[in-house]
């Protein structure tokens, strides 16, 4: 099995990041996941804070994700994927955002936008998570979103695009579909890849309903990835998210991992689960051990069964790793 190593770096003035049940960064297979982080800061007397416009906000969450990097004597140059989770209201901004990432970031890096209905902290108006190069080519790669104004229309897109690359359906490692209200009910198109399913509030492209974004990998790799989705017939966030993972993992077990060597989790929760979801930190607790897989927490629209609270994209290393 391949090691997994939490990144702690040193010098991280923006909170007490050892007391959370999620690693900021997790460095394995020649890759580091980094956790989903807002602009969240620790400022006596107020206590934890968000401030600033998109712009200001994305380059706090850039000093952190810096932070975090030294810990890996890795930089921002080593970015090779990063997704933007932004509130609707921010969405205007986003040009604003993409010349500031420009000058940090050139041109190189693969990212995606993802607008959700708010984040955990409601002043908040960015998320950002990203991949980067430990050192080593392990084979993963992304398609661009592929936007449509339907599902039909989408996947058509989807398979022109792999048919360009030379690939197929067996080497597409992961599949997140984010829809509109409009759109979210329709059925699946012949030929569609399962995919965790998400409604959205609107996608940053304004003549879009659908966004599907798919991990590939040309060749085998000790890599995994899983999604599921809460269960609505169970009582409450943190009863759905234990049968949940405990899903997961059974399903992970199958892949040849497990639930111990997961190294990023993306949890989208819908509106109802707010209110009791800081109890699934404990749960992350029972469920993970040190190091705590890299996190990443948005609030959706809704999920495709109704009643369900929360569904988790897990990424974990096999034991080939």
């Amino acid at each position: 099995m391949t090691i997994r190593r939490a990144l702690e770096p040193a010098n991280y003035p923006f909170f007490d990041y050892r007391r959370f049940s999620f690693s900021l960064g997790v460095a394995a297979a020649g890759r580091i996941w980094l956790s989903g982080s807002t602009a969240v800061r620790f400022e006596p007397p107020d206590g934890m804070v968000v401030k600033g416009d998109l712009v200001a906000q994305a380059a706090v969450i850039f000093e952190k994700m810096t932070a975090t990097l030294t810990a890996a004597k890795r930089s921002l140059a080593d970015v090779v994927r990063m997704v933007r989770y932004v509130t609707p209201n921010a969405l205007p901004d986003l040009p604003l955002l993409d010349v500031y990432e420009r000058k940090i970031l050139g041109d190189r890096v693969s990212a995606v936008t993802v607008p959700v209905k708010s984040l955990l902290r409601p002043e908040a108006l960015i998320e950002i998570e990203a991949v980067v190069s430990d050192g080593e080519s392990d084979g993963l790669d992304y398609l661009p979103s592929i936007t449509a104004p339907d599902r039909a229309g989408a996947w058509a897109k989807v398979t022109r695009e792999l048919d360009a690359r030379g690939l197929d359906r067996t080497q597409v490692m992961k599949v997140t579909e984010l829809a509109t209200r409009s759109i979210f009910e329709s059925p699946a198109p012949n030929g569609a890849i399962p995919s965790l399913y998400i409604e959205v509030p609107c996608l940053s492209h304004a003549d879009a309903g659908v966004q599907i974004d798919i991990t590939i990998a040309p060749r085998r790799l000790p890599v995994v990835f899983m999604s599921a989705e809460a269960d609505p017939s169970k009582d409450g966030i943190v009863n759905q998210c234990r049968d949940l993972y405990a899903r997961l993992g059974a399903e992970l077990a199958q892949a040849g991992a497990c639930l111990g060597s997961v190294v990023k989790t993306t949890e989208f929760v819908t509106p109802a689960a707010l209110r009791d979801y800081r109890g699934t930190a404990e749960l992350r607790r029972e469920v993970f051990a040190p190091p705590y897989p890299a996190a990443t927490g948005v609030v959706c629209d809704r999920l495709r069964e109704t009643g369900a609270l929360i569904a988790v994209e897990a990424t974990a290393l096999t034991e080939a790793g």
